[in-house]
């Protein structure tokens, strides 16, 4: 909407100035010329740099760069709702049942408007977070329908 906006705010302001003024948008301007220069910040540059590929055991496994104590990886999702009065604390009583549980897994209870989820775990890699979601889904089947696999930027340790 805000790009249709522009060009008839311009021709509006054209004919009520009774001028010759070419109507010109982003677009048009960006194209017309023959180099366009991007300023961006280096910590950008480094978010953009394709993650590296190593062979492993035969199998292709992404590594990807940390960048200030963190990466791309997995964790596991065991709890996500949008219920104001109960999420909360579901959150976190599961949160406690399950570090009780994996003391070696470390848990986390995130806002993210409008849902509470609690997710498990700093994985590098898919296959260590879906490891990590089958031994949570024999502990607590009755969580086992809400667990799954998500992509997070995680906390390093090496």
């Amino acid at each position: 909407m805000r790009t249709i906006l522009l060009p008839i705010l311009l021709a509006s302001l054209a004919s009520t100035a009774n001028a010759d003024v070419v109507v010109t948008t982003i677009v048009d301007h960006i194209t017309t010329g023959t180099e366009n220069v991007v300023t961006q910040p280096d910590q950008l540059l480094q978010r953009l740099i394709p993650v590296e590929t190593t062979e492993d055991n035969s199998e292709k496994e992404e590594v990807a760069r940390p960048v200030n104590g963190r990466m791309a990886g997995y964790r596991v999702q065991v709890f996500s709702d949008n219920n104001t009065r109960t999420a909360k604390n579901e959150a976190r009583s599961k949160q406690r049942v399950i570090s009780s549980r994996f003391p070696q897994y470390q848990t986390y209870v995130m806002y993210t408007s409008p849902y509470w989820r609690l997710k498990v775990g700093d994985f590098r890699t898919q296959q260590d977070a879906n490891n990590a979601a089958d031994e949570l889904r024999k502990a607590f089947p009755a969580y086992s329908k809400e667990i799954r696999v998500v992509r997070d930027r995680v906390n390093i340790s090496d």
